[in-house]
């Protein structure tokens, strides 16, 4: 073995420059081979094991959700059918002197049933021996039911009760309905609408860049969070188990099943991946392109080798410059494109490793259990030894997220340490941060809000809620509902809507739900429906302000929620629309603007109020009754009429057509028309300028082109017709 390692040396010691070149390029390129193809293959693997588990986690997640509050459903609707009130109501004659009474309370907790259940169900009890269906809204018989139903689902036929089976689930257009028979006879069922069931799922998918269907039992589709051809899933459950194509995109499907539903979620590449395949071809271009120029290089010095010794012996007397400048040139630009690609590679690399952390971090703030690999567990307990978490919400005057402060938070907390920002399933902003003491990193936040932009709304919400320093990595979900927890469980000052709050643990047995007593409840929809403005005005300014500053701002959500449900009953009862009332209703499921909330919810108890105070004539009688009163009136028009009765023109207009079958515009002018006829009858010397300006028509020409467009004939027509 020594004897050929010093041939070997011996051989190499003699051989030229240009066999030694040769041998180091091909040593290099070997080397750079092997380490790309073991850098692509490591990555690519690596990467898109970690895509699967991700979205298989996801799909357990959301399915586990989903079928808790389908049990929710039907636990609630069991509940309901072995309910004494259920059963007295059945069984206890219409016409008994306690059946309005039972009738009233069942549709009470019907409507306190309906606020627990997810997704905004509604619940309602049919009893056939009746021909009644109860609801939160009110009782009617079975066919104003299924007309309803119908409208509501775009005039799909829905015959939804009668049925022979136990308990059966109806997929329709628009929503998606639960039977459950009663016994020994009765049903009570369950709406869903497919919009709430939508809602619920983009919020899920706003982080993962993925589709979520669910199919019925019958492999039909119910509802997709992207726009599907229902003949993918008439193929059965093999059209399941192979990629699907949605807008020119390939998805990858994968599928869990309960009783009810078949839950799927369609993933494509993630950026990710893509960025990690558009590296590893832009390395691989390199390579090729290196490997071409240094196999030129090498081929040109072989053939040229001897000449170019002996041009450079000729000229050496002439130039010091050796002759092999242009080659090291060659080579000093062919290492520099290495350097480069290198730099890009580790930037890329970084890139993805940020992403694999957050994954792992938002995996685990959901999943105590999920095991993390060893090496990223490392990696992370060393970067965060202790951490904290901070939920940032920012809102205008109107309650609409903004980012104000964002881009300066995140750069003072660059500046402070090691953080992550949680991409989570709403507009807050959620930072994990490296943290060891939560009273500095709460100074560290208020020097940013003291420091902040000048253009921000003095009427905005700005709140930050920090959770308290913890070691364990596993703790993470704990510490995410603390920050939550800070802000919600925390006593609000209405008066300054800028605050950090630091998380301190609290009972945990205050109820979280706070409802008004039977008495106030009553006192406001008497105030309500007896248009008492006045009264109205009085009992939120002293009754619930007072009620509201003992309150945390958990409490105040729910019980504005609470506010804003009984109005859309009443709105309901008033047969009033949502759009009359506000342009744009609140969102209590993402505002915290209190104080926006309450204006809001208050303007529309005095819009039911004020309407409820107009006469009990139907409101198209009344609408004529104005014009036959106020015809003279040369200013009177569409919008004139529309204030008078607090109604918008649009809806005023619309109303009237439908009520009457005249455009407003065109009864007006009949009205004056008729007016001006019977005042020619009585006084026919009249100047017809005189007889334009009693019926409210201030110019002459005006008044003769409505009065032939109406009558047939012009004025002057008309007198010499009755003097004929």
């Amino acid at each position: 073995m020594r004897t050929i390692f010093r041939s070997v040396t011996a051989r190499y010691h003699r051989s030229s420059v240009l066999s030694k070149l040769l041998v180091f390029n091909m040593i290099f390129i070997i080397l750079l081979t092997g380490l790309l193809v073991f850098n692509y293959s490591y990555l690519k693997t690596n990467v898109k094991e970690q895509v699967v588990r991700t979205n298989e986690g996801f799909l357990k997640q959301m399915s586990g959700d989903l079928t808790e509050q389908w049990l929710d459903v039907r636990n609630m609707i069991y509940n309901f059918s072995v309910s004494l009130d259920t059963k007295f109501l059945s069984n206890n004659p219409n016409k008994s002197r306690t059946y309005y009474s039972a009738l009233l309370a069942y549709k009470n907790k019907i409507t306190e049933s309906n606020m627990r259940l997810p997704f905004r169900a509604q619940l309602s009890t049919y009893f056939p021996n009746q021909d009644l269906v109860i609801s939160s809204d009110g009782t009617r018989n079975l066919d104003v039911f299924y007309k309803n139903l119908d409208l509501k689902n775009g005039e799909e036929v829905c015959r939804c009760l009668l049925q022979e089976e136990l308990e059966r689930v109806y997929n329709f257009g628009s929503m998606i309905v639960f039977s459950y028979r009663l016994f020994p006879e009765g049903y009570i069922f369950v709406q869903i609408a497919k919009s709430e069931l939508l809602a619920y799922l983009n919020n899920q998918t706003s982080l993962l860049d993925n589709v979520v269907v669910i199919s019925d039992g019958n492999n039909s589709l119910v509802v997709s969070s992207a726009s599907l051809d229902q003949a993918v899933f008439g193929q059965g459950s093999e059209a399941l188990s192979r990629r699907v194509v949605i807008d020119g995109n390939s998805y990858t499907p994968i599928s869990q099943t309960d009783a009810l539903f078949t839950y799927t979620v369609l993933f494509s590449e993630s950026q990710m991946q893509e960025k990690l395949k558009q590296a590893n071809a832009y390395t691989i271009l390199l390579f090729a392109l290196f490997l071409a120029v240094n196999l030129g290089f090498l081929f040109v010095n072989w053939s040229m080798f001897r000449p170019l010794r002996l041009m450079a012996n000729t000229f050496n007397s002439w130039t010091t410059a050796p002759a092999t400048n242009n080659e090291f040139a060659i080579l000093s630009d062919t290492f520099k494109e290495l350097n480069s690609v290198t730099v890009s590679m580790k930037q890329e690399i970084t890139e993805q490793a940020d992403i694999l952390e957050h994954n792992a971090l938002l995996r685990l703030s959901t999943d105590e259990t999920y095991a993390m690999k060893p090496d990223m567990s490392r990696m992370l307990s060393a970067k965060y030894p202790s951490y904290a978490v901070i939920t940032v919400i920012e809102e205008d005057e109107r309650g609409r997220s903004v980012r104000k402060y964002a881009p300066l938070l995140a750069e003072a907390l660059r500046q402070a340490g090691a953080f992550i920002r949680l991409h989570a399933h709403s507009d807050n902003l959620i930072y994990f941060i490296n943290c060891s003491d939560a009273t500095a990193l709460a100074e560290l936040v208020s020097g940013v809000f003291e420091d902040g932009p000048s253009d921000t709304v003095s009427d905005g919400l700005t709140l930050c809620g920090i959770s308290s320093v913890h070691t364990r990595l596993e703790d993470i979900g704990q510490a995410l509902q603390e920050s939550s927890d800070a802000i919600d469980k925390h006593v609000p000052d209405l008066g300054e809507l800028k605050r950090i709050v630091l998380y301190q643990a609290r009972d945990s047995g205050q109820a979280a739900v706070i409802h008004l007593s039977i008495d106030k409840e009553q006192e406001l929809v008497n105030y309500t429906l007896k248009g008492n403005a006045d009264a109205l005005g009085q009992f939120f300014d002293k009754t619930i302000r007072k009620t509201f500053k003992s309150l945390t701002f958990e409490q105040l959500r729910n019980m504005l929620r609470y506010f804003h449900d009984l109005l859309l009953v009443i709105l309901n009862s008033k047969k009033i629309g949502i759009e009359e009332v506000w342009e744009a209703p609140p969102d209590l499921s993402r505002t915290y603007h209190l104080p926006y909330l309450f204006r809001q919810i208050q303007e529309g108890y005095l819009f039911v109020a004020k309407r409820s105070a107009l006469p009990n004539t139907p409101l198209q009688e009344q609408i004529k009754q104005y014009l036959d009163k106020h015809y003279a009136n040369p200013d009177l028009s569409l919008t004139v009429i529309a204030d008078h009765f607090s109604i918008t023109h649009v809806y005023l207009s619309t109303y009237f057509k439908k009520h009457t079958g005249y455009n407003l515009n065109y009864y007006m002018h009949l009205i004056r028309i008729q007016a001006a006829i019977q005042l020619i009858q009585t006084h026919p010397n009249l100047a017809m300028k005189d007889v334009a300006e009693r019926v409210g028509y201030s110019n002459a020409g005006t008044f003769i082109r409505h009065f032939k467009k109406i009558s047939g004939t012009t004025p002057t027509q008309h007198v010499r017709l009755l003097q004929e």
